[in-house]
């Protein structure tokens, strides 16, 4: 609970003839600020008072387990209803924004229980059955601190669409499915990211995890998406957008052994090539590879004469033996060069 809604509630308790305590899920005291802890009853429900040991407790509804004690009187039951009321305004008038988003963040980190997720989606009338796909949005500078109604002015949003601000880099937009298609994600990640860049002056790089069928499934979409920049921006760092379902290739070479791809790199990268694979030739070769292997489109994009490519795929030919016009040489390189990007950035332990 807020710092500012525990004062307000303390305050109110110590105005009370009949001392009552608020406890958190595992019976220590809230308020009074006091060590003291509570063996809670086993059968607390919300918005029902039970008793124990000659206390009354009263359980409130929401997110947070939080229930209210006092010693049981004639009037004990009237006194908890009461001191339940007042607390919920308290916590109505702090505004529900900054517990929601909380809620939010932990749900993308899958720290809520069953339980918990099951109010969230009642509480705020959150279709758990919902298909949803998790849009991770990393971005170059920290954004500005606020909450997640007001950066959603910035962002285009479907009315059961999830924002989830994670911190001052990163957010989360659970984006609804229903009736869109996968490929549909790549248009809108491309329309948001110009979005933010011409609404909020951001460069970000987006994420795409694959579709969650129901709430509780989100946090590994969150997961993917996360495992989508990382290992996106490692093998294609020009790209800005990275789908967790397209880097099948990638994904393989990220559980490649280290020692069984060094014996087939050596093949390729060794001492004799080391004069061959310069900056300029592992990028005129990268352009070509992404142009489909189309000379003249690939020359374009190099701003080079279409003879000066030719003649490079040529000095790679001679030099290791593999001539990247035909698509089996080509696919090879591709395969040798990833895994060598891979462990430039990761490199094997040596022992």
């Amino acid at each position: 609970m807020q710092e500012e809604i525990l004062s307000r509630v303390e305050a109110l308790f110590a105005s009370l003839s009949q001392p009552v305590f608020l406890l958190n899920r595992q019976g220590h005291c809230l308020v009074p600020r006091q060590p003291d802890t509570f063996m809670l009853p086993a059968s607390l429900q919300e918005n029902v008072t039970v008793s124990k040991s000659g206390y009354h407790f009263h359980t409130l509804p929401g997110l947070e387990t939080l229930t209210l004690a006092t010693r049981e009187s004639p009037a004990s039951k009237d006194i908890l209803q009461l001191c339940a009321r007042l607390v919920e305004s308290y916590r109505q008038q702090a505004g529900i924004t900054q517990d929601l988003d909380n809620a939010l963040r932990r749900l993308a980190l899958g720290e809520l229980s069953p339980r918990e997720l099951d109010i969230l989606a009642q509480d705020y009338q959150i279709l758990p059955d919902l298909p949803r796909a998790a849009l991770l949005v990393h971005f170059e500078r920290p954004l500005p601190r606020m909450p997640a109604d007001a950066l959603a002015e910035f962002i285009p949003l479907a009315e059961a669409d999830l924002l989830i601000p994670l911190d001052s880099h990163s957010l989360l937009l659970a984006r609804a499915m229903a009736g869109e298609e996968p490929e549909d994600l790549m248009e809108y990640a491309m329309a948001l990211q110009d979005t933010l860049e011409n609404e909020l002056g951001q460069t970000a790089v987006i994420g795409i995890g694959q579709t969650s069928q129901h709430l509780g499934q989100l946090p590994l979409s969150h997961q993917q998406a996360e495992e989508a920049i990382r290992i996106g921006s490692l093998f294609n760092h020009r790209q800005r957008i990275h789908t967790h379902s397209l880097l099948v290739l990638e994904r393989f070479l990220m559980d490649c052994a280290p020692d069984q791809a060094q014996q087939y790199l050596t093949l390729l990268f060794n001492p004799h090539t080391e004069k061959l694979f310069t900056e300029e030739m592992l990028e005129t070769i990268h352009v070509f590879l992404m142009k489909d292997l189309n000379l003249t489109d690939a020359a374009r994009e190099l701003y080079i004469h279409r003879n000066t490519l030719v003649y490079r795929l040529d000095k790679v030919q001679k030099g290791c033996g593999l001539d990247l016009r035909h698509f089996q040489d080509a696919m090879l390189f591709k395969l040798l060069n990833d895994l060598r990007k891979r462990d430039l950035a990761h490199p094997p332990h040596t022992t």
